[in-house]
């Protein structure tokens, strides 16, 4: 069984949950994940028919239970194009899980593996030490452009009352209700935690308090590496059947500077504060974002969603451009740097004119130069070189579509993004890069000046077209065949690739390859 206790991450596992526990409106709050088991059973009129396909432990709630079940990640995959490879993906590993009385639950899974990916991930690797989704690497001995590398993920879940459950683990974790996230996403490697999820009323509240990584020098270089903390707290609120609202707020902090070795800042560990007001009160300089959110269901199956983050928020400076327009005051500076924020807009159709096991999803994704990032570069929110919110970071605009149909053990799916993001030049530092220090502009004199998509234009394009069957459902062990087309143009070259890819897997995560 795939991570006992929680229900995989993975897109298709998680959709079709949630497409189960679509008539409790009131009672779910979709835009947390992963879904508990305890949430599922208690938001379907019959979890057990669902058990297969999101991965419940037993058929009993009563029963307790010991397994150790594989973990297989085999693909090959050829790329035709501006450059041609083939290349290979080799996971394998084991899954430890255990549950007791419906109280507790306790997964532990291990892999080793190795990948040999598209030219265009290679890049990303190289740049960043780091697989995206899976960790740090080894270079492969056997072949110069393969990568080796570990991962271990695992949770001790328990259900001390209805009202309460606590998590605590190595993992990762999404809030939002589409494919991507402003707030916190899957794409990053895995990290330490301690969850608390208190359900009342049509309330659902965490506190999620991490341990994390970061390259203290990066990006010169990517050793030696850093323990950072955050602390984030996300409460939604389903006001009527239609109609639901959140707010979430994070901090980020280094353990250690060159002053005083903090660790896990108790001021921190308040479950019901806002960041904000402790941070002033301590002098500090720690990274906090501020986001809201909210969702529309004008009909059965339909859900409008938005995100908004605050990164910095100064209205004068926010509403310079408005201004100038109106009030035709020239006098005005606009495109202030420190105006970091994200925004996102989505609509979601589940069983879209009737058609069973069906979805739709379209989404527009927007955010601002410098957005996530921080003056001191090791409290930017990121996690082992990677963005804990959208891959690609900020000073970008993105276009998604997602279509999937999921009849029987069969699963389809069209993925298409195209995004335009803009890249520091030789002129400047744009704030494309999270990972960077806010105060690089300053090379440049940038306080004014800085708006959507500055710097060096590139434009991507994926469209992926993928079909899977499942052989064993009690592994989530897939066997999936892929035609993936991925065009990347810029100013002064385009590159095109064609991918044609058959793997067999065990489907416990993303491997978000549309960068």
């Amino acid at each position: 069984m795939a991570q006992d206790g929680l229900v995989p991450l993975e897109y298709f596992t998680s959709l079709k949950t949630e497409m189960a526990m679509k008539d409790s409106v009131l009672n779910v709050h979709p835009e947390m994940k992963p879904f508990s088991y305890w949430t599922v059973q208690e938001n379907t009129s019959a979890p057990d028919s669902v058990a297969s396909f999101v991965q419940m432990p037993f058929k009993h709630a009563d029963d307790s239970y010991f397994r150790v079940s594989p973990r297989l990640n085999v693909g090959l995959f050829n790329q035709a194009g501006s450059r041609h490879n083939n290349g290979l993906t080799s996971v394998g590993g084991f899954g430890l899980g255990a549950g007791f009385k419906n109280k507790v639950y306790l997964n532990l899974d291990g892999v080793v593996g190795y990948t040999n990916p598209p030219t265009y991930l290679q890049t990303i690797n190289d740049s960043l030490n780091i697989i995206p989704g899976y960790g740090y690497f080894e270079r492969s001995g056997n072949r110069p452009s393969g990568y080796d590398f570990t991962q271990w993920t695992g949770a001790l879940a328990f259900k001390p009352s209805k009202q309460f459950e606590l998590f605590l683990g190595r993992g990762r974790h999404f809030i939002g209700e589409g494919y991507r996230s402003m707030f916190l996403s899957d794409y990053t490697s895995n990290y330490n935690y301690l969850k608390a999820d208190v359900n009342v009323w049509r309330i659902k509240y965490i506190v999620l308090y991490t341990q994390m990584d970061q390259a203290s020098n990066y990006p010169t270089k990517t050793y030696p590496i850093d323990k950072k903390y955050s602390t984030m707290h996300y409460l939604s609120l389903n006001v009527t059947k239609w109609w639901s609202i959140g707010a979430f707020e994070a901090v980020v902090w280094e353990a250690e500077d060159s002053v005083v070795n903090r660790r896990f800042d108790i001021n921190y560990a308040n479950t019901l504060i806002f960041f904000r007001p402790v941070e002033y009160s301590m002098g500090s300089s720690d990274n906090s974002l501020l986001g809201f959110s909210s969702t529309l269901r004008p009909f059965k199956g339909v859900t409008l969603y938005g995100q908004i983050l605050l990164d910095e928020f100064l209205f004068g400076e926010w509403s310079a451009p408005f201004r100038v327009r109106l009030l035709g005051d020239s006098t005005l500076q606009t495109g202030y740097w420190a105006n970091k924020q994200s925004y996102q807009l989505g609509v979601k159709i589940l069983e879209p004119l009737g058609l069973k096991n069906a979805s739709f999803v379209a989404e527009f994704n927007a955010v601002r130069p410098f957005t996530y990032g921080h003056s001191n570069a090791t409290q930017s929110y990121t996690n082992a070189n990677q963005p804990l919110a959208h891959p690609l970071g900020s000073n970008f605009i993105e276009w998604v579509q997602i279509t999937t149909w999921q009849p029987g053990k069969f699963n389809f799916g069209l993925f298409t993004t195209y995004s335009r993001k803009g890249f520091t030049n030789s002129i400047a530092v744009m704030g494309d890069d999270v990972l960077i220090s806010n105060t690089e502009r300053d090379l440049g004199q940038r306080e004014y000046g800085n708006f959507m998509l500055q710097g060096r234009r590139v434009d991507v394009a994926n469209i992926r077209l993928n079909a899977g069957y499942e052989l064993v459902s009690q592994w989530n062990l897939r066997l999936d065949a892929t035609i993936y087309y991925r065009l990347e143009r810029s100013a002064v070259k385009t590159n095109e690739m064609v991918f044609f890819g058959l793997g067999l897997s065990t489907a416990l995560w993303n491997n978000y390859l549309n960068l």
